[in-house]
């Protein structure tokens, strides 16, 4: 018997795994909104992620170096100190990126809109 062998030609951290059912970690923050979540190790390669791919490459690329230039500015306003925690805000959503020693932890979430009028 021969075994059939996939090639992917995909980025080198598609290896992303994604089977989240019942997944305790996952059910926990979508129920606070979380729209996606993105667990890297302390030098930016993927380990685990609940979005494509392709999306996730995209929000790594885009947040490491953001993090970093942070991260940079702590340590140039009191060397004694570290970033932990980034929080970005736009009008459709958030994004929460935790750093720890040994990973970074990348949420984003959808934000509720209030309407701004009122039916009498």
């Amino acid at each position: 018997m021969t075994e059939e062998r996939k090639v992917h030609t995909e980025h080198p951290d598609a290896h992303v795994e994604r089977s989240y059912d019942g997944d305790a970690f996952i059910t926990h923050f979508a129920k606070r909104g979380a729209r996606e979540i993105i667990i890297m190790d302390a030098n930016g390669h993927t380990l685990r992620s609940t979005v494509s791919p392709r999306r996730t490459y995209m929000y790594v690329s885009n947040l490491k170096p953001l993090v970093t230039m942070g991260h940079n500015v702590v340590r140039d306003l009191n060397p004694s100190n570290d970033m932990t925690f980034l929080r970005l805000r736009a009008d459709g959503g958030e994004v929460n990126i935790t750093l720890g020693k040994d990973f970074i932890l990348i949420v984003i979430q959808r934000i509720k809109r209030k309407s701004s009028f009122k039916s009498n």
